[in-house]
């Protein structure tokens, strides 16, 4: 869920993009931006906090990080990964995953790459390496990392071994962000619109 502005104190929402109360009124001052000042209550300009808030604090830092140390970083990047996936799909849907994060993430997953995985392995990658790491700090064993693979993920063995190229993943991931973006700007689709504004509260 976004960060909320708070009455007694500022807070940055996204990088560069102050929140905080004045003269009783919630809003948001873009500091980028010769200090635009934007309605947090408003859809397209909490489409303009979500895209900084995602972009610049998770997928380019994660990006960077990649082209550094792939290996050493692997484990970082994978980890925004697995958060990216289940989180995008409350903002698609319009509802919360409470109770529901495994057939969340099979959802935003089979969007990803539709057709082209097995419910079983999918299940198997939400247990393994986002549980892995959100759970327990680590990945559950089966789960490989290689730059060199020529897919984002494989499975194998019944999807008891899982290989991942985290670049081609965070590509895909940062493609389909780019594309939920430019669904979100377009103001003939209403419902995806909807959904979005139910979701990302800020107050």
């Amino acid at each position: 869920m976004p960060k909320q502005i708070e009455r007694d104190q500022e807070i940055y929402l996204a990088p560069e993009i102050l929140g905080k109360y004045e003269n009783g009124e919630p809003i948001a001052i873009d500091e980028r931006n010769d200090n635009e000042r934007l309605n947090p209550r408003n859809v397209d300009d909490k489409i303009k906090i979500y895209q900084r808030e995602v972009e610049e604090w998770f997928l380019n830092p994660a990006s960077e990080l990649i082209q550094q140390e792939s290996f050493k970083n692997a484990f970082i990047v994978l980890m925004i990964s697995m958060s990216y996936i289940e989180g995008v799909e409350q903002y698609k849907t319009g509802r919360s995953s409470d109770g529901k994060s495994i057939a969340f993430f099979i959802k935003s997953f089979n969007r990803l790459y539709p057709n082209k995985f097995q419910k079983e392995h999918i299940k198997k990658l939400y247990a393994k390496a986002r549980c892995g790491l959100f759970h327990n700090g680590m990945v559950k064993g089966g789960v490989i990392f290689n730059n060199a693979y020529e897919q984002p993920i494989t499975f194998e063995d019944n999807g008891e071994r899982i290989k991942i190229n985290p670049c081609l993943l965070l590509q895909d991931i940062q493609h389909d962000f780019q594309k939920y973006i430019t669904e979100l700007t377009n103001r003939n689709n209403t419902s995806t619109r909807e959904n979005f504004d139910r979701m990302f509260i800020v107050l």
